[in-house]
């Protein structure tokens, strides 16, 4: 292996692992800071509304990704008007997209806030922390697809700062709103609303610059079905495993409702916070790699690209005997971290479940890394296979049937069975394609 090859890889992997966890901090700072200004119904009421927010986030990676994927290739070949053509494409759909997620935000969140379980105690917070992250919808989506584009035009380094400040933006102002000026739920979502704007400047003084390859007029733009199609089809498994987080979480809550009540929500909220940065830990490894694996595929350099896959596969091996060490040995001064109230009934819910809900990282990063990897390769299919089997196809089963049969416990071991069991299907789609000599 090239020492070039490892230079890109840990330039590109580590800006965007960082990129990732400061994403990931957005919710993750509204819960430490609601837990301490709200206590355990602020919790609850987060966990509620927090579905909604991902199926935002998941159609900005739908057209995010699913336009660098194809961006990078025509970058790489050297066919800018293309690559252009396809960056005005994601903007203007993307754009689009998060008014009508506004639209639906300002008219319809109470019914929406409703219908995800909320009672009467709970109701006005997440009301209005689902009402206002919708309003922000275009802005999420906007920073979801600059920072992607920025990533793909050889600027990983400057995407990473752009979410680094977005959440240092969001950690300052959640302090300010929530315990300064008394704002409660709305100081939250405001925080969190406004964290993307400061990657927006950011990326855009970039777009704007001579120093970019990127330009987009509104005078040349005409809009093309095929693009939109094929965006789609690239972008749809990370939609798929956003908008499946989502639909999970909504599962889990309602079955943690009936087994554990409010608390049990509550301690999930916990468990299902840390997962997220889990989550973005092995999704920025797997979309650092995108960039270099898009560039490697287009100009058909397939021992650089099989050299990628593996050192890619075992970094994803070191990060998850780490990461799970850490949940496992602090479990639990990482549930009192987001335990103000001292709740014992939340503690001793919360951190065995950590313990077991963490079992599943391995496996849960080798799926990650491969679904992102066959997008990388323009092979749509085996991805959104991947992601269906374990965000929705297999988990909400297996975790109404463990719930059923081993109740909490039961709850907490389903990911892991999930992700065991995704695992062999997707090696076996790995397998089939090295043999039709389609990767590397």
């Amino acid at each position: 292996m090239s020492k070039e090859i490892l230079r890109k890889f840990f330039h590109y992997v580590s800006a965007n692992i960082i990129s990732m966890i400061g994403l990931s901090l957005y919710i993750l700072v509204d819960t430490y800071f609601i837990s301490k200004g709200l206590g355990a119904n602020g919790l609850t009421a987060l966990n509620l509304a927090v579905p909604v927010y991902n199926i935002v986030n998941g159609m900005g990676l739908l057209i995010s990704i699913g336009g660098a994927a194809i961006f990078i290739q025509f970058h790489a070949t050297g066919e800018k008007e293309k690559a252009q053509n396809v960056f005005s494409h994601t903007l203007v759909i993307g754009l689009i997209l998060g008014l009508i997620f506004a639209a639906i935000g300002l008219f319809f969140s109470a019914p929406l806030v409703r219908l995800l379980g909320a009672d009467e105690s709970i109701f006005p917070m997440a009301n209005i922390y689902l009402k206002v992250i919708m309003l922000f919808a275009p802005a999420f989506i906007l920073n979801d697809i600059l920072s992607a584009i920025t990533k793909n035009d050889e600027a990983p380094t400057l995407a990473m700062y752009g979410m680094l400040l977005g959440a240092l933006f969001n950690i300052i102002f959640d302090y300010i709103f929530i315990f300064i000026l008394h704002l409660g739920m709305l100081g939250a979502v405001l925080a969190t609303g406004g964290a993307p704007f400061v990657g927006i400047i950011l990326l855009s003084s970039r777009i704007l610059s001579s120093k970019s390859s990127i330009t987009f007029s509104m005078k040349d733009f005409h809009f093309q079905p095929h693009i939109l199609a094929r965006i789609s089809s690239l972008g749809l498994s990370s939609f798929i495993n956003e908008v499946a987080g989502g639909l999970v979480m909504i599962v889990f809550n309602f079955l943690i409702l009936d087994l554990a009540g409010n608390i049990g929500v509550a301690a999930y909220g916990v468990i299902g916070n840390i997962y997220l940065v889990v989550v973005a830990i092995f999704t920025g490894l797997a979309q650092g790699v995108q960039p270099l694996t898009g560039q490697y595929f287009a100009r058909k350099e397939k021992k650089h690209l099989d050299s990628l896959l593996k050192l890619t596969l075992l970094t994803g091996l070191v990060l998850s005997i780490l990461l799970y060490g850490i949940c496992f040995f602090f479990a639990e001064p990482i549930v009192s971290i987001f335990n103000a109230e001292g709740s014992a009934l939340l503690s001793s819910l919360a951190i065995p479940g950590m313990k077991l809900y963490f079992l599943a990282i391995p496996f849960m990063g080798l799926n990650i890394i491969l679904s992102m990897y066959f997008v990388s390769i323009g092979s749509a299919l085996p991805s959104q296979i991947i992601t269906l089997l374990r965000g929705v196809l297999i988990l909400i089963p297996s975790a109404i049937f463990m719930a059923m049969a081993f109740q909490m416990t039961g709850v907490w071991l389903s990911l892991t069975l999930t992700e065991v069991l995704t695992n062999g299907i997707a090696l076996i789609l790995c397998k089939v394609h090295l043999q039709k000599g389609k990767v590397a």
